[in-house]
């Protein structure tokens, strides 16, 4: 491990100084998430933030290579048993997280479950990367579905109960003001799949925290949203995914995604406000 982060610290130096890759994206989405911030401090938010993405692949990298013991050193589960008791009563269990700490890593989630995984993912366009991301996504068990057929895969119930895998922080295509809320100090559109998956099949929806201790070493822990028949509502499920997922942000800002265009989607209102917490 010591040898492949030093390795991408050399690569993290090329993308942040010579390259600059996406230099005025990160700087801009900083900026605008933290306007309370100096100059001075959101470069050195976005110098971490260098480090830490390259530091991602470099763990999944390592992943390739560990045994089931040596994962769970790297990465621990802190509370499994809330996931364990909802699918012990019968119940599908939708975790939502982030592009947040090691996101990459859920594929080592398997290992501390008896029962189905899946996470839902974009097939690519080129065939040799989809192969290679497929092998090092299910090396330990994680089943990967198609954005495109998992509504109807969860809806058909062939593997009933089972644990699926939204990362739902990106942009979404859709701008229906009904599902944007103010985080991050910006209005932002939310994907909307998992919690409207969630109602329809009367499934539990949890978060999931992924927390960086140091350098290869990730604590995960869960929040239950929302539970069958609770009364959430799509909207209320989103808001407080959000909540939760800024609370981490704000924890350990550099390790979130900064480097995509998080809020290209401009909205001509924003409904609610939410909180921090």
């Amino acid at each position: 491990m010591g040898i492949l982060l030093f390795k991408s610290g050399m690569l993290r130096f090329l993308a942040e100084k010579v390259f600059r890759y996406r230099r005025e994206v990160i700087i801009e989405n900083l900026s605008r998430a933290f306007p309370e911030k100096s100059h001075k401090e959101i470069r050195a938010i976005s110098h971490r933030f260098y480090r830490h993405f390259f530091a991602v692949f470099t763990e999944v990298i390592k992943s390739q290579g560990m045994g089931p013991e040596e994962v769970r050193k790297h990465f621990q589960l802190q509370n499994p048993e809330l996931i364990i008791q909802l699918h012990e009563q019968g119940v599908n269990v939708i975790v939502m997280g982030g592009h947040w700490g090691n996101w990459e890593w859920i594929t080592l989630s398997p290992l501390f479950f008896n029962f189905s995984t899946y996470t839902l993912y974009k097939p690519l366009s080129s065939k040799i990367a989809e192969n290679l991301m497929s092998r090092v996504r299910s090396r330990f068990g994680l089943k990967l579905l198609p954005m495109q057929q998992a509504g109807r895969y969860i809806l058909s119930r062939k593997d009933y109960p089972a644990l699926y895998y939204f990362i739902g922080d990106q942009s979404p295509s859709h701008k229906d003001p009904q599902y944007c809320f103010n985080f991050l100090n910006q209005p932002s559109f939310f994907f909307t799949g998992g919690a409207k998956l969630a109602q329809a099949t009367h499934a539990a929806v949890v978060y999931q925290s992924i927390r960086k201790i140091k350098p290869g070493y990730y604590l995960v822990t869960y929040q239950t949203i929302s539970l069958p028949g609770d009364g959430m509502r799509i909207r209320d499920i989103l808001s407080e995914y959000a909540r939760l997922l800024e609370n981490d942000i704000r924890e350990q800002p550099e390790n979130w995604l900064w480097s995509h265009k998080r809020w290209k989607n401009k909205p001509e209102k924003v409904i609610e406000q939410i909180g921090v917490g």
